[in-house]
């Protein structure tokens, strides 16, 4: 019985160090900047899409911070693994306008007021219809990229070392 118990225990041991492909692939790290037309582009999700052609396939994401600062992720590691990339940079949905406590009793007022923020922020609408589309390539060593999203909606740019 005792034979048997160390068995199954060194079974388990076993098993235990197994890991995922995923764990294998070397991965290198990747971040940067993102702007829209010059400026940080805040709460923004950026995407790595690997290429076909690629040895491993690692799509990597993140959400840009405060100044539009990112650092990609892939399952929850830090990098992604070199190769060809199609990036897409895609702005965080406006926030939704506030309703004064004044017209919390009126709903006709509440809708002219929530209307009339909507309509005083054109850009932060315009903003929600941009997307940049970038093609990147990531080093051996990995690589810091800083990508610069025009207001217009088709507008695509190469990546800036």
């Amino acid at each position: 019985m005792r034979r048997l118990k160390t068995i199954a225990a060194l079974a388990l041991a076993g098993l235990a160090g197994c890991g995922s492909e995923d764990d294998a692939v070397t991965l290198v790290p990747v971040s940067g900047t993102v702007t829209l037309n010059g400026k940080p582009m805040a709460e923004a999700t950026i995407t790595f899409m690997p290429d076909a052609s690629n040895k491993a396939t690692t799509p990597g994401a993140d959400a840009t911070g405060p100044e539009g600062n990112y650092k990609l992720m892939y399952k929850n590691r830090s990098g992604v693994a070199p190769g060809k990339y199609k990036v897409v940079i895609t702005p965080a949905a406006p926030k939704p306008a506030e309703v004064s406590g004044a017209f919390v009793n009126d709903p006709y007022m509440a809708k002219l007021a929530v209307d009339s923020a909507r309509s005083n922020g054109g850009a932060k609408k315009e903003a929600l219809n941009v997307k940049g589309e970038f093609e990147a390539e990531v080093s051996a060593k990995g690589d810091v990229l800083d990508f610069d999203v025009k207001g217009k909606p088709s507008s695509a740019t190469t990546a800036k070392r």
